[in-house]
């Protein structure tokens, strides 16, 4: 039912995230205030690169991107990601742009995070060596149709498109996800946009709590509260978790839980903006003034080619959704209204108290799952024994504990981003169930075209 309401009207909401990046961004007006200080965290997945170049295209005087650090436990392998985004920001005129990822630092046995924790791998399983299996990116393949292989050459479009610039991967001199997140945090108040996995952001709450007070927003994508998820290699053990927030579901938890103000944009909006081929079609004949229009265009083309599906009831949809582009439309609406009062462009927002399950019960089980409390008498970072993060733990998308005898829907639920009743979980901000976005294309064109 939800697919067979999407009709061809609607389906130009899928242009809010990426139009902007079509046309010409207005000169910033003097005396313009003091522009919001953004860090944008990433898995550079194809989708990742429309919201990237979204934020880029503002008027810096408003919104400027100080730094961007690349989430390395998800779609992608740490040296094919900077070196696209390094040849994204040359592409764009932005050199000046801090780039992190990785790290060899680790955690202590003990809890103690050391300097540099590179974020390969999930809290859960991290310790001091940055080698080891990860139990949830086993959910992204490996190879290409839509794995790591793909990500990594972005479907073989970046090196015949983008321009080399001089900025290259150096793994021995590579600034880290963490020292390029604490040097921007601590230089002023700073906006999160968090679009992949929350590893990196979690370990920068955690090891240096001190700087939550220069983090004015974060700003998530992930998760499905009231919807079901989107784990379309491990559905039949966990049904209810959406990929960014099944990457790392712990790092998720602590990020809910900080403290910081919280603007999440999960699957219940992000359904709702379908790509569809006629928008699609319209793309290719209407928007390709610009290098970075056209390798959008590009990029997205080759995605279509691996989910174009014909079936009933899809309504041209293609399969693929705008779900980091809708976040960072939402922040950067949000930001331009003063955050008050819920004033948005692209869509309502309302306050919902919600928690991301990290455990599933029985809780104390100690089944060795769960390497926070197996074989411990004290669990790791002070947790409580028998509370929420104390249960069996997802091992990987094959995971018999998950499994349901008879059904193809699994009972698993890491990652899932749960509505609560009471202390249990957080206020956190995201649009309104079933709310339209209000944005039309010939006025966010009106936006971005306008005249010095």
């Amino acid at each position: 039912m939800e697919q067979a309401r999407r009709k061809s009207s609607r389906s130009w909401t899928a242009a809010v995230a990426l139009v902007s990046l079509f046309a010409v961004v207005a000169v910033a007006a003097a005396g313009a205030p003091v522009p919001r200080r953004i860090l944008v965290d990433t898995d550079m997945d194809t989708e990742d690169l429309f919201a990237l170049l979204y934020v880029l295209k503002q008027d810096r005087s408003k919104f400027d991107v100080k730094a961007i650090t690349i989430n390395a436990n998800a779609w992608i392998d740490a040296g094919h990601g900077v070196n696209q985004l390094y040849d994204i920001l040359y592409m764009m005129g932005r050199d000046d742009i801090a780039v992190g990822v990785g790290g060899d630092g680790g955690i202590s046995d003990a809890g103690e995070i050391h300097p540099d924790v590179g974020g390969y791998l999930p809290l859960i399983d991290q310790v001091l060596s940055t080698a080891g299996g990860c139990r949830y990116r086993q959910a992204i393949p490996p190879g290409s149709h839509d794995g790591r292989l793909d990500t990594d050459t972005n479907s073989g479009v970046r090196r015949g498109f983008l321009p080399r610039g001089p900025r290259q991967y150096e793994p021995l001199r590579q600034p880290t996800a963490q020292q390029v997140m604490v040097d921007t945090v601590s230089a002023g108040p700073t906006t999160l946009l968090l679009l992949g996995a929350l590893t990196n952001a979690a370990l920068l709450l955690m090891a240096h709590p001190h700087l939550r007070r220069n983090v004015e927003r974060v700003y998530v994508s992930g998760g499905g509260v009231r919807v079901p998820g989107n784990l379309f290699t491990a559905d039949d053990t966990n049904p209810f978790a959406e990929f960014n927030m099944f990457c790392d579901p712990f790092a998720a938890y602590v990020v809910l839980h900080s403290g910081v103000p919280v603007t999440l944009v999960p699957l219940d909006a992000t359904n709702r903006i379908p790509v569809t081929e006629e928008f699609f079609a319209e793309f290719g004949r209407r928007w390709q003034s610009t290098p970075e229009a056209r390798y959008c265009f590009q990029s997205l083309d080759q995605v279509l080619r691996r989910l174009r599906r014909p079936a009933p009831g899809l309504h041209g949809s293609t399969g693929f959704y705008l779900w980091d582009s809708f976040t960072v439309g939402v922040a950067i609406s949000s930001m331009g209204n003063g955050e008050v009062n819920g004033g948005n462009d692209f869509a309502e927002l309302e306050y919902m108290n919600i928690t991301v399950i990290t455990s599933n019960k029985p809780y104390g089980a100690r089944d060795g799952s769960n390497p926070f409390f197996d074989g411990r008498s004290t669990p790791k970072f002070g947790l409580k024994e028998g509370g929420v993060h104390s249960g069996h733990v997802q091992t990987g998308i094959r995971d018999s504990f998950c499994l349901v005898e008879g059904s193809n829907t699994g009972r698993c639920q890491d990652g899932y981003t749960k509505e609560v009743a009471g202390s249990e979980g957080v206020w956190v901000e995201l649009p309104r169930a079933q709310s339209q976005t209000r944005i039309t294309i010939a006025r966010l064109i009106g936006n971005f075209s306008r005249a010095s």
